[in-house]
């Protein structure tokens, strides 16, 4: 380092003394060596060249702390969402790998729990309320405004995501991707979209039962039409959405073997329409996500049902 140091600082001087000219690189070395004045720029540009593409990088100790470093606005949120998420997935990890998280997975007894106490729940919620449809509302507690505000958000997101899934992702992406993608992309979303679903149709139901303390006909069909949606999108998630999901994997998987599965929007089977075991899974995959399809399109009816509520309501 000591010698490379000397080195360039005798370079320097001679610089000073005469400094070195960039020659024109935009002509043939050939045609510019020609010149005589020009070999001797040529030789110094190379000679200070090559000396400084041989400079050692700079020495650090390793111990440099570059937090203090200035950081935006963006930035400093980009660091803040960069630890909240590996902080989740640390979480995650460790969450998965325990016994609880396997037996919750791996049996159907948590789906049958879950189911149930939903039913459960759901029965609480629809059990008539104990104030008559005679009692004026002005005796009633108004809902807090919280409660109203929940409720509509909840809606919003929820006909807002059912709208999105079903009419713009899901038409977009398999008229855009080859199929084996765009079932990649299925396998990540449909648990989260019917997860996300089946909580915010909960949380209608709830915030509704609370907005609305007298109960007449309107009230009734509204309970139980959003108690239905709640209930399919929860079944859809527990009892469909798994052997989908598992069937997408094993179908991808003798697809690939078979090199088909790459066209865009349409079905090219190949020689696995001759395999009784591949025919026998893909007739259970159409089967079953027929029957995913048609639970969604029902409850993207009971939204526009409860959407038609709300407008009459607001006249």
């Amino acid at each position: 380092m000591t010698n490379f140091t000397n080195e360039l600082s005798n370079l320097q001087e001679k610089q000073t003394a005469e400094p070195i000219i960039q020659p024109d690189l935009s002509k043939p070395i050939s045609e510019m060596l020609r010149h005589p004045s020009n070999i001797s720029k040529y030789n110094q540009f190379s000679k200070y060249r090559r000396f400084l593409l041989r400079a050692p990088p700079p020495q650090t100790n390793g111990n440099e702390d570059l937090s203090d470093a200035p950081m935006d606005i963006l930035a400093a949120s980009t660091v803040i969402t960069r630890d909240v998420l590996e902080f989740f997935s640390k979480l995650f990890t460790r969450l998965y790998h325990s016994s609880f998280f396997k037996v919750l997975v791996s049996t159907t007894q948590p789906a049958h729990v879950i189911a149930l106490v939903s039913v459960l729940v759901v029965a609480t919620i629809v059990v008539p309320s104990s104030h008559s449809p005679q009692q004026s509302s002005n005796s009633l507690p108004r809902p807090h405004p919280f409660t109203r505000f929940s409720y509509l958000c909840a809606f919003s997101l929820h006909i807002g995501s059912q709208f999105w899934m079903t009419f713009m992702s899901g038409l977009s992406l398999y008229f855009s991707l080859p199929r084996h993608a765009f079932g990649e992309v299925q396998k990540v979303l449909f648990p989260k979209y019917f997860s996300l679903n089946s909580l915010l149709s909960l949380v209608i139901l709830v915030q509704f039962v609370r907005v609305h303390p007298l109960w007449d006909l309107y009230t009734y069909l509204q309970v139980g039409t959003l108690s239905l949606c709640f209930l399919l999108e929860l079944l859809i998630r527990l009892y469909i959405v798994p052997p989908v999901i598992h069937l997408i994997t094993v179908k991808t998987e003798l697809e690939a073997a078979a090199g088909v599965g790459q066209e865009v929007g349409r079905y090219k089977l190949g020689q696995l329409i001759h395999c009784p075991h591949y025919m026998k899974l893909h007739h259970a995959f159409r089967r079953l996500h027929f029957v995913t399809a048609l639970g969604n399109i029902l409850t993207i009816s009971c939204s526009a049902f409860h959407l038609h509520y709300i407008a009459i309501n607001m006249m």
